[in-house]
């Protein structure tokens, strides 16, 4: 449990530092949402945008990564801020948030099963 619940704060710290990259990506992809004639600067709108996408990248991947036990229980109770920050922020763009956390479901998968391989030791004390 301990684990789990480490793999989410550390998420939510990652979030945090890297939402401005998630959010030019955003910004690229949809121009539009960032919007402009706000009082808030562009990079601060960018951060904004990037804060829930990089926590649900995150969040999905550090507990694919950990393991299958109660995976979908921690993710779905971690994204709960991120979920309504996002339906806040553009909830016309919604598919977004999914379709990067079935990437990092993947990746996480993925991540998961090279592990297992290379050290089954470490796994199994993770797991």
């Amino acid at each position: 449990m301990w684990i789990k619940l480490s793999a989410v704060v550390t998420s939510y710290v990652f979030a945090y530092y890297l939402a401005s990259f998630f959010g030019i990506v955003y910004g690229m992809i949809f121009p539009e949402s960032l919007g402009g004639g706000s009082f808030i600067s562009t990079s601060a709108t960018q951060w904004l945008a990037g804060l829930p996408l990089a926590a649900t990248f995150f969040v999905v991947l550090f507990q694919g990564m950990i393991g299958q036990r109660n995976m979908y229980w921690w993710i779905g109770v971690a994204l709960i801020p991120a979920i309504l920050f996002e339906l806040l922020i553009d909830p016309l763009h919604i598919y977004f948030p999914i379709v990067l956390g079935l990437i990092a479901w993947g990746l996480g998968i993925m991540a998961n099963k090279i592990l297992n391989k290379l050290a089954p030791g470490l796994m199994a004390k993770i797991e």
